[in-house]
């Protein structure tokens, strides 16, 4: 009787303790929520300005009404799902547990004011950031260490390092002259019409290759450029004209040498292409685009049908 209650006795101080220790368990957990705050006081809708450096590089991307801008960059527009992308994570960012809370561990994390590997700097329309970021060495896969501006605290987040480029050609949208969803193409000699959903000659009695059509209005439809062009070449151009859901739009595609270029009516500048997309765009002409008829095989004595070979003996 005497071991019964001895055993019984130590279930229940057993039950007791880890009872306690789920209770602690969301305790804590409860506590860890609570200390979990905004990294950063930024609201993406209320930013006007952002500058991104890393050693000798500052881009600065700014914005005009609805439109995210590249100042050095001949005011082109930035890639807006990309820079959109950057600021939802951002303002996501969450404190919790630090790595490290003294000043002298920020140049060993590389988030010190003359040591970093990146830093944002967030603007609202004054001329004073509303919130400054230092991004520094990466402690894992998609992991970097960060740390805010007049905080010594310093956190180990999921972010990646190359979302945020201090090159404004790495902002650039580099669909900016892609012609949307094509309906009419007119080349140097040969025009393309879709009718009902089939592409075919806009006029003549020749056969289309529908698939080779596809393919250029595809390509035309994801055109990207790679940069902004430094020089205008001395080249004959090769025009299309194209309509569809941008519009009407006019193309010049030139080459020199082993460089590629392309410009759209609706702007004066000149941007370089890759050789892949000018030569499915620039090179394609109507020899190319008929329909091969396939000839059929002269048949065999053996694969003429009965009455034939009568016929030849008689």
């Amino acid at each position: 009787m005497k071991k019964l209650q001895f055993y019984l006795s130590g279930f229940l101080a057993l039950q007791l303790i880890l009872a306690a220790g789920l209770f602690w368990r969301e305790q804590h957990q409860q506590s860890l929520q609570q200390q979990r705050e905004a990294l950063l006081a930024v609201t993406p809708g209320q930013l006007q300005r952002l500058e991104i450096s890393a050693g000798d590089d500052t881009v600065s991307l700014k914005k005009e009404g609805d439109h995210w801008l590249l100042p050095e960059l001949h005011n082109l527009p930035v890639d807006s799902e990309k820079l959109q992308s950057l600021l939802d994570k951002i303002a996501d960012l969450k404190t919790g547990w630090p790595v490290a809370t003294s000043a002298a561990s920020h140049e060993r994390f590389e988030v010190a004011e003359d040591k970093f590997q990146k830093r944002l700097r967030f603007y609202s329309g004054g001329e004073k950031p509303v919130a400054e970021l230092y991004v520094g060495t990466s402690p894992g896969f998609r992991k970097v260490h960060v740390r805010a501006a007049g905080d010594d605290a310093i956190y180990a987040v999921t972010l990646n390092s190359y979302e945020m480029p201090a090159q404004a050609n790495n902002w650039l949208d580099k669909q900016l002259l892609a012609a949307g969803d094509v309906e009419r193409i007119t080349g140097p000699d040969y025009r393309l019409e879709k009718r009902e959903g089939k592409w075919q000659f806009a006029e003549g009695e020749k056969k289309l290759d529908a698939d080779k059509a596809r393919q250029l209005a595809v390509a035309l439809r994801s055109l990207r450029i790679t940069k902004p062009a430094d020089e205008v070449p001395e080249a004959d151009p090769v025009r299309l004209q194209v309509a569809g859901s941008e519009g009407e739009l006019e193309y010049e595609f030139m080459q020199a040498d082993d460089r590629f270029f392309v410009r759209r009516g609706d702007r004066e500048q000149l941007f370089e292409l890759s050789r892949y997309d000018y030569e499915r765009i620039a090179d394609l002409r109507n020899e190319a685009l008929v329909l091969e008829e396939k000839e059929e095989p002269e048949q065999t004595a053996e694969e003429k049908p009965e009455e034939e070979k009568n016929a030849a003996k008689s």
